[in-house]
């Protein structure tokens, strides 16, 4: 996948450069982009105790996910750019409205979120203010114009495409595994765990005990439910996935995860054998946590008054 990823940068920030779509900047409209990123912030830091749960507790083992970590996000982060920029490049920011009927004159760019025109007067272009405006990905966009403006490139649509699938399949597979862990520690929490481990080995009804029966009930329950929502509301999804699901996190890493780190940085536990410590001086970064999340919550608030009201 990170071999299809970089190919699809590469490759679409090439053609970008070929095409210079001119980009104009708009600082007023970063917010968006910081709930969006925080939300993957977010994911990766709630994904982070179910990875370190399967290392050796030994030093270098400890070292070594850290520099993988970072290494991590800084390659997402270079990525995330290059793909910004290449997308800036091939697909408008606004929508050209083009008429319906050809023998009327083609009017200038519309900004969509603070005109309607009527809608048998234009076709609206492409471009990244009506994806929005619809609630889609980026790549929709800019798949259907390299695919009617740019047919030598239409390879590059259909690599997009491909990894896109890839990708959306990766990221439900990751986050699903939080929320069924989120379902399996609610129900092991509620009901009495006595698992037989070799119940398996002696037929499938010694197999299915209360708790797996309720563990996959729920998990499917769940999950139907998400599946439900994203297909039939991709844009309702998109605002919750974007707002409210920010705000709920915000406030979880925000406030109990910088709780956490506070009371396990405490004397009390000083006395606490640990395989890799850092230095003292990188506890300060602890306060970084509550500082940005919680920004980001208030922010989120202001976000959604302004939008929303």
């Amino acid at each position: 996948m990170v071999i299809i990823h970089n190919t699809k940068v590469i490759i679409t920030l090439v053609v970008g450069s070929k095409i210079q779509n001119p980009v104009t900047d708009d600082y007023n409209s970063i917010g968006d982009s910081i709930l969006m990123c925080t939300i993957a912030l977010q994911g990766f830091i709630k994904i982070m105790p179910m990875m370190f749960a399967k290392l050796k507790q030994t030093r270098e083992e400890i070292i070594g996910f850290n520099v993988a970590v970072f290494l991590g996000l800084t390659t997402c982060a270079i990525l995330n750019i290059l793909w910004c920029w290449s997308v800036l490049e091939i697909i408008p920011q606004r929508s050209v409205c083009l008429p319906s009927n050809f023998n009327q004159s083609i009017p200038m760019v519309y900004d969509l979120f603070h005109e309607s025109p009527a809608e048998d007067q234009c076709i609206y272009s492409p471009s990244l203010e009506k994806s929005a405006r619809n609630g889609e990905i980026v790549t929709v966009p800019l798949s259907i114009i390299l695919e009617n403006n740019y047919y030598n490139y239409k390879y590059v649509s259909v690599l997009i495409q491909i990894f896109m699938l890839v990708s959306i399949i990766v990221s439900f597979i990751t986050m699903g595994s939080i929320l069924y862990h989120t379902i399996h520690g609610v129900v092991d929490s509620y009901l009495d765990v006595t698992f037989e481990t070799e119940a398996k080995y002696r037929g499938i009804l010694n197999y299915l005990t209360v708790q797996r029966v309720v563990r996959w009930t729920l998990s499917l329950i769940v999950f139907t439910i998400v599946f439900a929502v994203a297909f039939s509301q991709p844009k309702g999804f998109k605002i919750v996935l974007e707002q409210v699901t920010n705000l709920l996190m915000s406030i979880e890493i925000g406030v109990f995860v910088a709780i956490m780190i506070y009371k396990v940085s405490s004397p009390k536990f000083n006395s606490l054998p640990i395989a890799f410590q850092l230095p003292n001086w990188f506890l300060y970064f602890q306060y970084i946590i509550p500082i940005y999340f919680i920004s980001i919550f208030i922010y989120d608030i202001y976000f959604m008054t302004q939008h929303h009201s």
